[in-house]
């Protein structure tokens, strides 16, 4: 059971070293999916985490059950950056900023 939380703070570990890299990424959109799976890959190789063997299904060497877990880890991350955006947009739409910027700069409508 220990599995599923490992999977999902490792991928919030992985949204957030690729959040620090967004000034580098924000050139091109393509770049989030490759920085995502390298990060993850690179981390379920760090930790030596085969989530595979765990469930107890065997892959052919340790190595491929390595580098998908890193998938996985980075999948759960992608997963952590939609949902952490959703309840950021929720947030802006039911806060609503412009009634708030109108208020306390003593702006009126125009249209």
């Amino acid at each position: 059971m220990y599995a599923f939380g490992m999977l999902a703070l490792l991928g919030l570990a992985v949204l957030v070293v690729t959040q620090l890299a967004h000034r580098f990424l924000s050139a091109a959109s393509e770049f989030w999916a490759f920085a995502f799976v390298a990060l993850g890959v690179g981390t379920a190789w760090l930790a030596n985490f085969d989530l595979f063997g765990i469930w107890g299904l065997t892959a052919r060497n340790d190595a491929i059950g390595i580098t998908l877990t890193g998938f996985l880890i980075a999948g759960a991350g992608y997963f952590w950056r939609e949902v952490l955006r959703f309840f950021t947009g929720l947030s802006r739409k039911l806060s609503d900023e412009a009634a708030s910027l109108e208020k306390t700069q003593q702006l009126r409508r125009v249209a």
